[in-house]
């Protein structure tokens, strides 16, 4: 096996995942849990971060640590700064912020931030390490599905734009809290049939301007429908998610036009994102899966931890 040279972790409100990586970023290990920054007592990050990984952190006693995500924020371990657009994995490297654990050294990544044409800010955590991870291999139209959904344009290594979509909460939030939503509780298809696909059609053309009914006309069909019997009811959470996925494409594509995207990120989500875009004649590509190691290892090598 070869020699480890970083530990990275990609730490997100309700996932944790860990990386022991080669001097070349080979994957040699990982770990994954539903750790989340969310489900950890404020004081509780060390004894956390030694449960998950500490036979790495004994075996390896000199390797640096880099984390990433919502760990790194205000709610987290210890909030890192954003760092405004343009940045690249060097931006992000000189702006690396110091934690202990048990005196091991720690360094969690900054976020970006943007504030588009008409003066609104944007921001992300963590997303940008899978950003550096994909851009790696060429893609400048980068889509992170997920519950704030998160649109990138780069350029070179920079990334020089974003948008956030809210689609994913926008959906429990609908799904769980809203008559609208009362039929959409049905378990999502493992492969979107036809009533996903036509909801992302008619996301799609209102986010266009193209159709009958903007999306919140669109929404309250995912009631209507079935109680019309034009909808199976068990169809109706497929509808839904097809509306809020088509519109999110629909503006996307209006606000990055011109480039094919790249879809990372869980695999259901991928396949999920790659089937709407199919739906409305969009070629789309699925980004290389472990994106944020490569992106962590980017930032590590640029900061000198390596």
């Amino acid at each position: 096996m070869p020699p480890s040279a970083l530990i990275a972790v990609d730490w997100g409100s309700s996932s944790f995942r860990a990386y022991l990586l080669a001097p070349n970023g080979e994957i040699l290990d990982e770990i994954a849990s539903g750790d989340g920054i969310g489900s950890v007592a404020a004081g509780a990050y060390p004894a956390t971060l030694k449960r998950l990984i500490g036979k790495w952190l004994n075996a390896h006693p000199s390797l640096p640590v880099i984390a990433s995500g919502m760990v790194g924020s205000r709610h987290g371990w210890r909030e890192a700064p954003y760092v405004p657009l343009p940045a690249g994995p060097r931006d992000v490297a000189a702006h690396l912020t110091e934690v202990e654990a048990e005196g091991r050294r720690i360094v969690l990544a900054a976020g970006l931030s943007y504030v588009d044409e008409t003066g609104a800010p944007d921001v992300m955590r963590g997303e940008e390490t899978e950003i550096f991870g994909v851009a790696d291999s060429g893609a400048r139209l980068i889509v992170l599905p997920g519950s704030h959904s998160k649109w990138a344009r780069v350029a070179g290594d920079r990334v020089v734009a974003f948008k956030t979509f809210i689609t994913g909460e926008l959906f429990a939030a609908l799904r769980d809290h809203t008559v609208a939503g009362a039929f959409a509780k049905a378990a999502p298809a493992k492969s979107p049939g036809e009533a996903f696909a036509l909801g992302v059609k008619r996301g799609a053309a209102a986010a266009a301007c193209q159709g009958a009914s903007g999306l919140l006309g669109l929404l309250f069909g995912a009631r209507s429908l079935p109680l019309m019997g034009a909808l199976d009811a068990d169809d109706a959470g497929e509808y839904l998610s097809g509306l809020l996925i088509g519109a999110e494409i629909g503006e996307g594509r209006r606000l990055f036009p011109g480039e094919e995207p790249h879809v990372a990120g869980a695999e259901a989500l991928v396949g999920r994102y790659l089937a709407a875009f199919e739906a409305i004649g969009v070629r789309a590509n699925a980004a290389p899966p472990r994106a944020a190691a490569r992106g962590l290892f980017r930032i590590a090598r640029e900061g000198g931890l390596l």
